[in-house]
């Protein structure tokens, strides 16, 4: 049996509208979820035990779905070529709230820009909240969308970012 917490305001999600959600993901995941709804716990407890890597995965899902992610994005994870990193902003700006909002502004960019470009040119999927950037990816994306991610939490300027992401795109192909 595994648990897993998540923000209380993320609980309907996983939940989502008359349980279908949830359904959802007890259904692709062969475990069933019980969910403490005071609290955001939820419990997984596998159905069959041939496969803890069903487990793993079903946790990664709650995880995503708990840093912001759409449960379709995150039912990714359930398939076998997807992967969940959070990384934590205050590893890179301490606790200083102002700078953590600072920092999370050059993530997102200006209207969206440089967060829409790292996902367009690594096929990622980012979800920024609270003191953590998100990402849903194949192996490939993953490491690029966290170079980069690292390289903006570093204090690169965005061109050089950009720059890196353009030179990993003429890698994959």
């Amino acid at each position: 049996m595994d648990y897993v917490k998540i923000p209380l305001s993320r609980v309907g999600a996983i939940i989502g509208p008359k349980g279908e959600t949830r359904k959802k993901i007890e259904e692709m995941s062969g475990c069933k979820i019980s969910i403490d709804s005071e609290e955001g716990i939820i419990e997984i407890k596998s159905k069959n035990n041939d496969d803890p890597l069903k487990n793993l995965q079903l946790i990664s899902t709650a995880k995503a779905i708990g840093r912001g992610f759409t449960p379709e994005k995150a039912m990714q994870l359930l398939e076998m070529d997807y992967y969940l990193e959070v990384v934590d902003i205050r590893d890179y700006v301490g606790r200083s709230k102002k700078r953590l909002a600072t920092i999370r502004g050059r993530i997102i960019g200006k209207a969206g820009k440089t967060r829409k470009i790292i996902e367009d040119m690594t096929g990622a999927d980012l979800a920024i909240q609270g003191h953590t950037v998100s990402v849903i990816s194949d192996l490939e994306g993953l490491e690029a969308a966290k170079v980069a991610i690292s390289m903006v939490l570093a204090g690169s300027e965005h061109g050089a970012v950009y720059k890196y992401l353009e030179s990993f795109r003429r890698r994959i192909r």
